[in-house]
C-alpha cells in the first residue's frame, strides 16, 4: 500500500484490498486505468463491490455514481468525493 494518506489515496488502496481480497482479482490486473469489464467483474460483482466498499468506508454512494465504465481512479475519486460529504 502507498504511504499517501489523501482521501483518494485510501479510497484507492481499500478498493485494490477488496477487489483481490474478497473478489479474488489478480493484484497486477489491478491499475488506475482498469475498468469492471477488464476485470471480469459483471453489474452483480459490480454492486456488491459498491456495497462492500460504502460500509467499509461508512459514506452512501448514490446508484447512478456507480458507472460500471469507470477506471478504478476513477470509482477511487467517487468514493473520496463521497467520504468528503
Amino acid at each position: 500500500m502507498t504511504t499517501d494518506t489523501t482521501p483518494h489515496s485510501r479510497a484507492y488502496d481499500l478498493l485494490a484490498s477488496v477487489l483481490s481480497n474478497k473478489f479474488e482479482v489478480p493484484p497486477e490486473a489491478i491499475v488506475p486505468t482498469a475498468t469492471f469489464e477488464q476485470l471480469d467483474l459483471d453489474s452483480l460483482a459490480v454492486v456488491e463491490l459498491f456495497v462492500v466498499l460504502t460500509e467499509e468506508l461508512g459514506i452512501e454512494v448514490q446508484d447512478g455514481e456507480a458507472d460500471p465504465d469507470l477506471t478504478l481512479a476513477g470509482v477511487a475519486d467517487l468514493l473520496a468525493e463521497a467520504v468528503k460529504r
